[in-house]
């Protein structure tokens, strides 16, 4: 955690008491007011996917194939009866908690109560969770019907991590979704800041030349080629290379046994501290494969 303020041992004493992150908010440290840190404030993700509560360790996604409309060359003719492709896709419950706890003798300390601080925090470490849960799940194994794991296809990623996000990417990550009749509505696109800047460096995507609607909004790229455009700072590095996603809202799922809960109390085995807890259970999967492209650049 960054300093926020100088630290102070307790008063006529010597040597450092609790666990020093409190000290920073004594009256002695000068400061009136917590201030939250530089930080995403909740997910981005958990609306633009398909979702459902459960009851229950795991749960499926049932998928069905496209079918096949059959002549009907006489009349009377008996009603056809086609194979249709039936498959699952499993989704697996993972606990994820936070917690901290607030020594009495430390509040006493403060001028303001930092509990209200601790809550809001709480639900901002639970909000950045679920996105961290979907980013893995978009090109993890995704479990099917009987736990086995399905492998992300190579033909649904352009691994090219020795070049910068293009609009080149964009379009070729775009016609793979095409080319599998993947439903145009719901489209996104998650990037980083900096394939963002890349983005903003784009003619086609700033100028209405090229655009029927406005696509900067605040300066942001919000929507582009029918995507909406979400940046985050989560997506996966390795060495030099970053992981960029498009995906459909239906082709990916978030299941959760248990929403975000958050409780403030005491506890009495830890002389009566005050304690923030949250705690959810979730995971998400793949469902579709042909809706989830990967696009690796590298990272300047």
């Amino acid at each position: 955690m960054a300093d926020l303020g100088e630290s102070y041992t307790w008063p006529g004493t010597a040597g450092d008491a609790g666990d020093g992150l409190h000290e920073n908010w004594w009256v002695e440290a000068f400061k009136n007011e917590m201030i939250h840190l530089s930080q995403q404030k909740g997910s981005k993700l958990r609306s633009k996917i398909r979702s459902r509560s459960i009851t229950g360790d795991a749960t499926y996604f049932e998928r069905f194939g496209a079918g096949t409309a059959v002549a009907k060359t006489v009349r009377g003719a008996p009603t056809p009866n086609e194979d249709t492709e039936h498959s699952r896709r499993k989704c697996i419950m993972t606990d994820l908690s936070w917690g901290k706890q607030v020594d009495d003798q430390d509040r006493r300390r403060m001028l303001v109560d930092p509990i209200g601080a601790y809550t809001t925090s709480a639900g901002m470490t639970m909000g950045r969770a679920w996105d961290d849960l979907i980013i893995a799940a978009f090109d993890a194994d995704a479990p099917d019907g009987t736990g086995t794991g399905i492998a992300f296809g190579a033909g649904q990623a352009i691994d090219e991590g020795t070049t910068a996000f293009s609009l080149d990417k964009f379009l070729r990550g775009k016609r793979i979704m095409d080319d599998q009749d993947v439903d145009f509505d719901n489209r996104c696109l998650i990037i980083s800041p900096e394939e963002e800047q890349a983005l903003l460096n784009m003619t086609e995507i700033t100028s209405t030349d090229y655009n029927t609607r406005p696509t900067l909004v605040d300066g942001r790229v919000r929507h582009f080629l029918g995507y909406d455009i979400i940046v985050s700072t989560r997506l996966p590095e390795v060495t030099t290379v970053r992981d960029s996603f498009m995906f459909q809202k239906d082709c990916m799922g978030l299941a959760y046994a248990k929403d975000v809960t958050i409780r403030a109390g005491e506890r009495p085995d830890l002389s009566y501290a005050m304690q923030v807890y949250a705690e959810f259970t979730a995971n998400a999967v793949r469902i579709d494969d042909a809706g989830v492209v990967r696009i690796q650049n590298v990272i300047a």
